[in-house]
């Protein structure tokens, strides 16, 4: 998730972890990648197997200039993997804060993996790196802009795209969060989209610019609002892509609290128009989740499935309850399927998640405390969604800030303990590679994403 509690606080961990789940463009070679100020791919019109079929109903939205030429060629199979023939993963990056200043480390994940901590600072204390299509961003979240880092000079700023934008549809001063960037999956080149968690709409951006000129649209996510959702946003926090569908998780959060269980907007990539998944229902209809305030969303490794965590409400917020749970959906059906696992079997409030393979997976949990949630009792704890069980703690540490899966399967958990704080990575089978945590210097670690 995301720290200082602003925006949702059932999403502590989510969003720190820029995880490589995201698609390397299928027609961006790695020369183009290399460069990144590439021009607009062309082919033909990706519909993309999922988003086709009479069930299916896109709507119309207001994408400036989502042109079905500059998404044309983005036909990755699943969501699952970003070590494709575009570029080669072998380093992690990772964000530090203090809350105060922000900075990075970055080392190699193979055959031992190691941080450099780095000297350069981050121009946002709340910082968080997300790989995408073989392109690196930082998404500077109380600047409410993305930074476009330069691959082969890290963590240098290559292009700065300010989201703020002032006018009609936001108005008042410049306020820190105000647009709040929280993920963002590379469509093309010169494509991306950003979850923005303080609108009712996704970014269009184009990365390969700077400025202003970098923001080239928005998707209007309002049509999806929930009656009871009054505060003015949905609370969108983390997207993925399967086929030729992009699935963005909805918290429908108001004043930090649920009004209706978590959904999922589904997308067409193509042209990055809603679908409505149930046409025979008034209005348009996104995924419907069984558990509330979804705070994490990954693939499995194959992509075949879609997982998300589901934190209901959390400890900070009355009444204190375990009613979160981990789930599976089809992306091809659009519904959940499987079993599910509890908070209660798994013993706190929920945060990020990895998948190993198709069932089995490791889970953040907080442990509730009077007061606070995260004292002195944050674990990684293993789940499998076929059988529904939880089995052994990975890690019991005060306060873990993130999880992520490398290209390698080894799993790096972000440690924010005071005294102790680093990053730590495990093996599948738990067995840990690194003897003591790897320092990141003065700060503790935020966030880490997996890079060329």
């Amino acid at each position: 998730m995301r720290r200082i509690l602003i925006g949702s606080i059932g999403s502590l961990f989510a969003l720190t972890v820029g995880c490589s789940d995201d698609p390397a463009p299928a027609d961006a070679s790695t020369a183009d990648v290399g460069v990144l100020d590439v021009g607009t791919d062309s082919g033909a019109a990706d519909s993309g197997a999922a988003d086709s079929g009479a069930a299916d109903v896109p709507v119309a939205l207001d994408v400036v200039d989502a042109s079905a030429a500059d998404v044309a060629s983005d036909r990755p199979s699943t969501d699952a993997s970003d070590g494709g023939a575009a570029c080669s993963i072998t380093r992690a990056l990772v964000t530090t804060t203090d809350f105060m200043n922000g900075g990075y480390g970055l080392g190699p994940i193979a055959p031992t993996p190691s941080i450099t901590v780095s000297g350069a600072m981050s121009p946002d204390q709340d910082h968080v790196p997300v790989e995408s299509g073989c392109i690196v961003y930082n998404l500077l979240r109380s600047n409410d802009a993305i930074a476009v880092l330069d691959p082969g000079n890290l963590p240098s700023i290559a292009r700065s795209i300010p989201l703020r934008m002032m006018g009609a549809s936001d108005a008042g001063a410049p306020m820190p969060y105000s647009v709040n960037p929280y993920d963002v999956l590379t469509l093309s080149p010169t494509r991306a989209v950003v979850v923005q968690y303080a609108l009712p709409r996704l970014g269009v951006i184009d990365p390969s610019r700077s400025g202003a000129a970098g923001v080239t649209g928005s998707v209007d996510l309002t049509p999806l609002r929930a009656s009871a959702d009054m505060d003015g946003s949905l609370e969108a926090s983390n997207i993925v892509r399967v086929g030729g569908s992009i699935f963005v998780s909805l918290q429908n959060l108001n004043s930090y609290v649920p009004v209706t269980n978590g959904t999922l907007a589904v997308i067409n990539a193509s042209d990055l128009s809603l679908v409505d998944v149930d046409p025979a229902a008034t209005g348009v209809q996104p995924v419907q989740l069984t558990g509330r305030n979804p705070v994490s969303m990954v693939t499995t490794p194959s992509g075949a499935s879609i997982v998300v965590a589901e934190a209901g409400v959390v400890a900070f917020s009355p009444p204190q309850s375990l009613d979160g749970r981990i789930e599976r959906v089809d992306p091809a059906t659009r519904r959940v399927q499987g079993m599910s696992v509890s908070e209660t079997a798994l013993g706190g409030d929920l945060g990020g998640i990895v998948m190993l393979d198709e069932s089995r997976g490791w889970a953040i949990v907080s442990r509730l405390a009077m007061g606070d949630a995260g004292a002195a009792d944050n674990r990684v704890v293993e789940f499998n969604l076929a059988t529904g069980t939880v089995g052994s703690t990975i890690v019991t540490a005060g306060s873990l800030a993130g999880i992520a899966r490398d290209p390698s399967g080894n799993v790096w958990v972000l440690d924010r303990t005071p005294g102790s704080s680093g990053v730590r990575v495990f093996r599948p089978d738990g067995t840990a590679l690194t003897t003591m945590t790897l320092s990141t210097g003065a700060r503790p670690p935020y966030g880490v994403a997996f890079v060329p």
